[in-house]
């Protein structure tokens, strides 16, 4: 596996950059590799500040919380005030789909590209998304703002959520900003896709996986692809996003979450509408760089890409995200070079909170899925033992 510092993507000069673009997330190190791979140089603000984020930016802004994972709003456009003002483009990550207010805030005051409020409001709000789906005729699991009907299982969901954090079993949803969907079985699978507003390309299908806590058992764990799923169906899900993308003018990378059903069947889960987890699995060879990419479809330009197929990838790629077993501090120096989103050296690192993404390669994408099983054992090993020594 190279090594993501450099690694698939070029370093970082030494010297002071003229920045090409402001990128920001929640965690914003993947878009900023991306934009390496790409041939520009970022800004990034993020909530996190990691190790290799800071090196592969022109310059790395911490954005202050407001609890969990929530952007403070005037930290946040302070910052862009500051580093985005003029014609720099705005790309965002993740930590926005449950804000649009704060998404057509940025839109107005800041060369935004990607998707605005609209979009947003057609994908995220449930009850809005399940009728476009319906008008469309695209499978779908029910929702409800209310009780589920008895007898379903269902699933409660925060609106606009990611991560998987917020997903529980439930047939009550809490309050407003809330839902419950109704629970489906099969394989999870994420179709990642480019968007003009108009027509769609479908680069890859990958795989996705949970990694429970006990008050999240539908925690996100990673993705593996590409993976190649039945022609057909690969068809129809194609179809389904060209007219989701129609209807809803999205533009730019963007990610369908779909469950392959046990009966031959699919049905779509829901659309993000942003670059997100899986640039760290597809982002590389044979494909052009994912972010170029994502900037020229928001100008109305789709590539001439056929589908990635694991036989034309030649390896397949997984990456998930760590979870802390433990509480402990970073001691371990260096870090594995398998690693991404790399914390400093003495972050004090709670249960369950996200250590870091780990990498893995192989010859498939459940092969692939293993060797980061098998090396985020041997990473938790070597912290332990690392913070164990440093406290002797």
């Amino acid at each position: 596996m190279p090594s993501p510092l450099p690694g698939h993507y070029p370093g970082r000069s030494q010297a002071r950059e003229t920045p090409d673009l402001v990128l920001v997330g929640v965690a914003a190190r993947g878009l900023a590799a991306a934009a390496r791979r790409a041939g520009l140089a970022p800004i990034v603000l993020d909530l996190f500040g990691d190790d290799d984020t800071r090196l592969l930016a022109c310059e790395a802004i911490p954005i202050r919380r407001l609890g969990g994972l929530n952007f403070d709003p005037d930290d946040l456009f302070e910052q862009l005030g500051l580093h985005a003002a003029g014609e720099l483009p705005v790309v965002l990550g993740t930590g926005f789909e449950q804000d649009p207010d704060m998404v057509e805030r940025i839109g107005r005051q800041f060369r935004m590209v990607g998707n605005g409020r609209q979009t947003l409001a057609w994908l995220k709000e449930p009850i809005v998304f399940m009728r476009l789906l319906a008008n469309l005729g695209v499978p779908h699991p029910a929702v409800f703002t209310g009780p589920a009907p008895a007898g379903m299982r269902t699933l409660e969901k925060r609106i606009g959520g990611s991560g998987g954090w917020h997903v529980q079993p439930a047939a009550v949803p809490r309050g407003p900003g809330w839902y419950v969907q109704e629970y489906v079985e099969g394989r999870t699978v994420s179709a990642l896709f480019l968007g003009n507003g108009r027509d769609v390309r479908v680069i890859a299908f990958s795989e996705q996986w949970c990694e429970p806590a006990e008050d999240a058992p539908f925690r996100y764990g990673g993705a593996a692809g590409p993976i190649a799923i039945d022609s057909a169906i690969a068809r129809e899900v194609t179809a389904a996003l060209r007219t989701i993308t129609a209807a809803t003018s999205l533009f730019g990378l963007a990610s369908a979450d779909l469950m392959l059903l046990d009966d031959g069947g699919w049905t779509l889960l829901e659309v993000n509408p942003r670059p997100g987890a899986t640039l760290d699995v597809f982002d590389r060879e044979p494909l052009p760089p994912l972010l170029r990419l994502h900037l020229d479809a928001c100008e109305g330009r789709l590539p001439d890409l056929d589908l990635l197929l694991p036989d034309d990838a030649g390896q397949a790629h997984a990456a998930a995200i760590f979870h802390a077993p433990a509480p402990f501090e970073v001691r371990l120096d260096p870090l594995p070079d398998y690693v991404a989103d790399r914390p400093p050296q003495g972050t004090r690192i709670e249960t369950g909170e996200p250590v870091c993404t780990v990498f893995g390669l192989g010859r498939n994408a459940e092969e692939a899925r293993q060797q980061v099983s098998e090396r985020t054992v041997s990473l938790w090993r070597a912290l332990s033992r690392a913070d164990r020594k440093a406290a002797e």
